[in-house]
C-alpha cells in the first residue's frame, strides 16, 4: 500500500533497527526511546508539511494527520477494485488492514471512494446488472403484484 520508494526505506530501517526491539517497543521513538507525544507528533507533521511545500490550512482544515490514512485507505479501496477485485470482497480486508473491529467503521472510506471515483459504483452495477438482469425498480412491483 505505499510506493516502491517508501518500501524501501522502510525495509532498509527495519533490517537496521528492528532486530534491536521487542514486541513491545515504539518504532519511532523520542530521545530517551519512548512514546512520541502528540506535541511532538503534531510538530514534525507541520514541519513536514512545510518542507514539501503543502500549505496548512488549519482549523480543523487541514491537512491534518489523520488525513493520511484517509488518503491511503481510499486510494488503496481504488486499487483493489482497479485490479478487478470485487468491491464487497475489498472491504472487509481494508477493514482488516485499518485496524477496524467492524466493517461498519470503514464504510466512511469506501463513501469517500465512490464520491471520488464514481465509475467504482458504475463498475459494481453493471457486474450486478450482468449476473441479476436489470434491477426492477418499486413501481414495478406494484404491477406485477
Amino acid at each position: 500500500m505505499v510506493s516502491d520508494d517508501l518500501l524501501a526505506l522502510i525495509n532498509a530501517y527495519a533490517d537496521k533497527c528492528f532486530y534491536l526491539l521487542n514486541d513491545d517497543d515504539y518504532i519511532f521513538t523520542n530521545a530517551n526511546g519512548g512514546r512520541l507525544d502528540e506535541k511532538t507528533v503534531y510538530e514534525k507533521h507541520r514541519e513536514f508539511l512545510s518542507q514539501a511545500g503543502i500549505p496548512y490550512i488549519g482549523g480543523g482544515n487541514g491537512p491534518r494527520i489523520h488525513d493520511w490514512r484517509h488518503h491511503m485507505a481510499v486510494y488503496s479501496f481504488k486499487q483493489m477494485t482497479d485490479s478487478g477485485l470485487d468491491m464487497y470482497v475489498a472491504l472487509p480486508i481494508l477493514s482488516a488492514y485499518l485496524g477496524h473491529k467492524t466493517i461498519f467503521a470503514t464504510e466512511k472510506y469506501i463513501r469517500l471512494a465512490l464520491q471520488m471515483f464514481p465509475y467504482i459504483e458504475e463498475k459494481f452495477h453493471l457486474m450486478v446488472d450482468r449476473v441479476f438482469g436489470s434491477v426492477v425498480e418499486e413501481g414495478d412491483l406494484n404491477e406485477i403484484n
